[in-house]
């Protein structure tokens, strides 16, 4: 008989102003590759650009959508289209999540989406309490919602202590994308 620990399904938290988050998603992506696994990825606001994230998970075979604008967004530049991607990239996630085709989905920045007013804590909630039991989640973001934080059962956050950004020195190829 299988260990059950290991046959249930987590919800992950990666969130705060530390950079790293998504990174580690995808370090995660890859572990459960390697294991087997059914991964599939739904990026909130980011839009199709040659990151190198991207290309990794086409090479693995790794299922991803991706919902947003190119460029980098913050809750000042949010448009009327930003909150239809964001909607749009909620009810393919629950989707996805009611197909039950994946060991392991990765939400990345659905945290920010909430905390830009793209979608609501409420959305987010009702996507954790779907998750099926055998499904492992991961939501990314900066800054997340107590609600949030209560039903993960694990919540790591990622502090900046200092970052080249800080001096000036803007996202670097292969390192921050």
């Amino acid at each position: 008989m299988p260990n059950p620990m290991t046959t249930v399904g987590k919800i992950h938290v990666f969130h705060g102003d530390g950079r790293g988050k998504t990174s580690a998603a995808m370090g995660e992506v890859l572990r459960a590759k390697a294991l087997g696994q059914r991964v599939g990825v739904v990026f909130f606001m980011k839009g199709k650009r040659k990151g190198a994230e991207y290309r990794s998970l086409e090479n693995l075979g790794v299922e991803y959508a991706v919902f947003g604008r190119s460029g980098f967004l913050s809750g000042a530049d949010a448009e009327t289209q930003d909150k239809v991607l964001a909607r749009q990239a909620l009810e393919y996630s629950g989707a996805i999540l009611k197909s039950g085709r994946f060991d392991l989905v990765i939400l990345d920045e659905i945290i920010n989406a909430q905390y830009y007013g793209l979608i609501l804590a409420d959305d987010i909630v009702k996507l954790m309490v779907s998750k099926p039991n055998g499904m492992s989640m991961i939501l990314t973001g900066k800054t997340a919602d107590k609600r949030i934080l209560e039903r993960a059962d694990q919540v790591c956050v990622f502090h900046k202590i200092k970052h080249p950004y800080d001096k000036g020195i803007f996202a670097r190829k292969g390192i921050d994308f």
